[in-house]
């Protein structure tokens, strides 16, 4: 396809010898290295799928035993065809070792081989936990008969260096890899030397092991080079010379800098075959989760490329400044190239040209796109040009034709606050003001927020400290309306996606427990239960957010009135369904001091001294009981549920110390990270000092101790109910001992955690399983299932006195 706005100069050879690319490995040694999201999805989901299938390999499951005879009664005439497909995977990393010695792709073939020793530990420690013994290393990995491996060396160690060798690779023989590690996974299963969950967690740790090492040094970005670009624009008959790279660069397109025979800069943009953000696959995601502005619109290199060539043409013929699209095609290496004539001056790059001129003409050409029915989606400086007097848009990769009202309200909302950056707020709000409607500026308002924002202007505008809020209520003010609320805009994380892997985990474990109750028994034992303490039990089990009211205003370093503090825990009770407690009590005690005149750093100060002193009061009271008294549970860690939490626990934790050695070996990482914590501890002083004070003493730690004490004595009714006694202390110690555990999870409240942890401490304190089971069932419900409830009321009472 060929897309022209002007008529195009003879052709002028481009003095640059032409480049072969190789057929196996992508790019050159010294390609450019990225760390992408999707290693964090994958390396997070890989380790929830090993998570689930450690609680369900052992035992093994009756379906997967059923399909272990069907496989043992195969003829023993195919073993050698099973051994094959096994060994495919093995030649293929072969092949992968090989071909990065002779291209000499040093940094890969580190990369691949230490992919390979950590999924040989990770395949080691994982059995161990799992399984219970160490595997046989040389048996499991050559797929020795006789035998099932948990997890088979065989296919985890190569399916790493397959997998960590992809993004290097050319997109043909990406799908070669693919299809090796399939027909692995299947000859292992066929051959009787792994089960099915064997074999999949094989593959799951090689998937996890090959995103450790692409987040720790990055993969390739699989670009052509310039001497790949300059001869596909010779032959187009493009002239071109003085080829770059430009400075910025966008995912899933690689931007060239150039001139023509004139001296006319050219902008050619290379939706790369090799390049692994322009993958189908990675565009889907980033364009479904990100959902982010700028995201781009189609799918695949060549509908992406045509997209932004046709709104680039469409706005040029409307008399808006852009860049003139001189051609789209597809080259022999099936990249695909977008060339521009750049006509104008990017602001960012000239941000003295910023006047009040300048905004109101920036307004009138965004009213003008918009007529003709397409947003742009970035509306930053980096994207805004100015010629002369004029004032356009650049890049329309993030744009759409026929935009819903929210992408256009978004438009707007980022020209306000690109403007107000650049002028200030009062001319920018005046700039709005005149330009739009006053009910379009009231409908614009509720999207100026950091979500809607692109990616630079989050960093100018955290920079610039330029608050949002005060942004609104200006711009409301001026308008003559009513500071409306935000737009609720919803975005699909990382956090909630894992929130949500670790919510079904909880969910089969507390399922599985089920499964051993005796439903006949536990209905009795709740008709027979005295009902009077049931509802005793959950009148107590309101009052312990009292007491955690009175440690909040200990912890605070203002004076503040008890009944919004206790209205501030009720709300975070029903924040809580949606996010971990502690998260949620984080993220509203940060704005409801921010109302009453802290600093965020000093906010983050009280809730971390708030639960640094819940943490110290739960420690000492786990050693008092043990210490102090003869309590004890005698907890067998033999059983497999707690193994199966230990697995869990375990996997978590080497989550976390993965981000942790990430964050210390990557310097931007690490230097945004020590900034962060020096900012926040020089705040943070602010609220720890005056913590001398007996009376904030007094209201943090024994409100902390009350709150324990009230949870336990709620639990100790509720266990009377059912005509059991189980005594404070003991249940002193499984209260705290469950919320410690919790805490650790990032589980949404601890559901299934704390039921399945409270039922196996009582079952060990001598309460039979069924009415422990419906003990800790109705007293979830009173202390976690039914208080959000009243919070959703305390929440919306604190956002109309303008205390959230």
């Amino acid at each position: 396809m060929s897309v022209s706005s002007e008529h195009l100069a003879p052709t002028v050879p481009v003095r640059r010898p032409p480049t072969r690319r190789g057929w196996l490995l992508a790019g050159q040694a010294d390609q450019p290295r990225a760390r992408r999201a999707t290693d964090v999805i994958l390396l997070l989901c890989s380790l929830a799928g090993l998570a689930f299938l450690g609680a369900v390999a052992n035992p093994q499951p009756g379906a997967e035993r059923s399909f272990t005879s069907f496989v043992g009664s195969l003829p023993s005439g195919l073993d050698g065809l099973w051994r094959l497909m096994i060994a495919v995977l093995a030649a293929w990393s072969v092949v992968v070792l090989v071909a990065t010695v002779i291209r000499r792709r040093w940094r890969l073939l580190c990369d691949v081989l230490l992919a390979a020793a950590v999924a040989t530990c990770g395949s080691l420690l994982f059995g161990r936990v799992v399984v219970g013994s160490w595997p046989a290393v040389w048996d499991s990995l050559r797929s020795a008969p006789g035998a099932e491996y948990f997890p088979p060396l065989g296919i985890a160690v190569p399916a790493a260096v397959a997998i960590t060798a992809q993004p290097h690779l050319t997109r043909p023989v990406r799908w070669i890899g693919r299809w090796c590690v399939v027909v692995a996974f299947l000859g292992e299963v066929l051959h009787g030397t792994a089960r099915p969950t064997g074999a999949a967690a094989g593959v799951l740790i090689a998937a996890a092991s090959a995103a450790v090492v692409h987040l720790l040094f990055g993969s390739s970005v699989g670009r052509p080079n310039l001497d790949d670009v300059a001869s596909a624009l010779t032959r187009l008959g493009i002239p071109a010379h003085s080829l770059r790279a430009a400075e910025r660069q966008a995912a899933g397109v690689f931007t060239v800098e150039a001139a023509d025979d004139r001296g006319n800069p050219l902008f050619v943009r290379v939706y790369g075959r090799d390049a692994h953000d322009t993958q189908l696959l990675t565009t889907a995601w980033r364009k479904l989760w990100y959902r982010e502005a700028g995201s781009p619109g189609p799918l695949g290199r060549l509908p992406q490329a045509e997209h932004e060539a046709l709104l680039t043409v469409m706005a040029g013929q409307a008399s808006i400044l852009t860049d003139r699209a001189v051609m789209v095609c597809a080259t022999e290496q099936n990249d695909v190239l977008l060339v521009l004539r750049r006509i104008g001056e990017p602001l960012g790059e000239a941000p003295d040209r910023w006047d009040e001129f300048v905004v109101a003409e920036a307004w009138r050409t965004l009213r003008r796109l918009h007529s003709l029915h397409i947003s742009h989606g970035q509306v930053d400086s980096a994207h805004l040009i100015v010629d002369g007097q004029r004032v356009g848009f650049v890049d329309f990769r993030g744009g759409l034709m026929a935009p819903s009202s929210q992408r256009v309200r978004t438009d707007q909302a980022q020209l306000l606050v690109t403007s107000a950056v650049a002028v200030g707020v009062g001319a920018a709000v005046t700039a709005a003001n005149d330009a739009l409607e006053p009910d379009e500026l009231a409908a614009t308002l509720p999207y100026v927020q950091a979500p809607v924002l692109t990616a630079d202007q989050r960093r100018v505008v955290s920079g610039a400290g330029l608050d949002l809020d005060n942004l609104r209520q200006r711009a409301a003010h001026e308008a003559g309306v009513a500071t409306p609320e935000l737009e609720r805009l919803r975005r699909v994380t990382v956090w909630s996606a894992l929130q949500m892997a670790l919510l079904v985990l909880a969910f089969l474990a507390l399922a599985s427990g089920l499964g051993s109750l005796d439903f006949e028994e536990l209905a009795d034992q709740v008709k027979n239960a005295t009902w009077w303490f049931i509802v005793a039990g959950a009148l107590l089990a309101q009052t312990p957010r009292l007491t955690s009211a009175l440690s909040v205003m200990g912890a605070s370093p203002i004076p503040l009135p008890l009944g919004p503090v206790y209205a501030l825990q009720l709300a975070t009770s029903y924040i809580a369904l949606a996010v971990p407690a502690t998260a949620a009590r984080v993220a509203i005690n940060i704005r409801f001091f921010q109302r009453h005149g802290l600093a965020p750093g000093s906010a983050v100060a009280v809730g971390a001294l708030d639960g640094v002193a819940q943490f110290v009061v739960q420690l000492l009271l786990l050693i008092g009981t043990l210490i102090l008294t003869s309590t004890t549970l005698h907890l067998s860690l033999g059983s497999s549920a707690p193994s199966h939490l230990g697995l869990l626990v375990l996997i978590l934790l080497l989550g976390a110390a993965a981000i942790v050695i990430t964050v210390a070996l990557v310097p931007k990482w690490r230097r945004f990270c020590l900034d962060w914590i020096r900012r926040l501890a020089r705040e943070a002083w602010v609220a720890v000092q005056g913590l001398h004070s007996p009376r904030r003493l007094t209201l943090l730690f024994g409100g902390n101790l009350a709150t324990e004490l009230l949870f336990a004595i709620a639990l100790q009714t509720f266990v009377r109910g059912f005509g059991y006694h189980v005594g404070l202390a003991e249940l002193v110690l499984i209260n705290v001992s469950v919320s410690l555990l919790s805490g650790l999870l990032p589980i949404p409240g601890g559901i299934g955690v704390v039921e399945g942890g409270l039922s196996y401490g009582l079952v060990r304190a001598g309460v039979p399983e069924e009415a422990a089971f419906a003990a800790v069932l109705l007293y979830r419900l009173a202390t976690f299932y039914l208080p959000p409830i009243w919070g959703f009321f305390a929440l919306r009472w604190l956002e109309r006195t303008r205390r959230l």
